[in-house]
């Protein structure tokens, strides 16, 4: 099983519509995961990095996308109009085939 993940960082870059802290994102219900176990397993040069990260599952981008929409803006557009791109992070281990371009 390989666990897709983002930083807060990564976050904010991907949302063109606001800023958020990791406090503003347990209120809307998104926790952090946690570091250690994350980080168990990855190469010491990746693992590094994402030491002290905010790090959260990628698969909720979209999600933290609606919910900041629907926060900023009650009255929009359905959750499916919100203007937040598809991104992910993969881990250093899912570079399986080591395929070449």
């Amino acid at each position: 099983m390989s666990l897709r993940i983002i930083t807060l960082g990564q976050i904010n870059e991907a949302l063109h519509f606001a800023t958020v802290n990791a406090a503003q994102l347990a209120e809307l219900g998104f926790q952090p995961l946690d570091n250690r176990a994350v980080c168990e397993g990855l190469p010491p040069d990746a693992a590094k990095p994402l030491r002290t990260a905010r790090i959260y599952r990628a698969e909720a981008l979209p999600l933290i996308c609606a919910a900041l929409l629907q926060r900023l803006a009650p009255n929009a557009a359905p959750a499916a109009a919100a203007p937040c791109p598809p991104f992910e992070r993969k881990c250093a281990d899912d570079t399986e085939g080591g395929g070449t371009d």
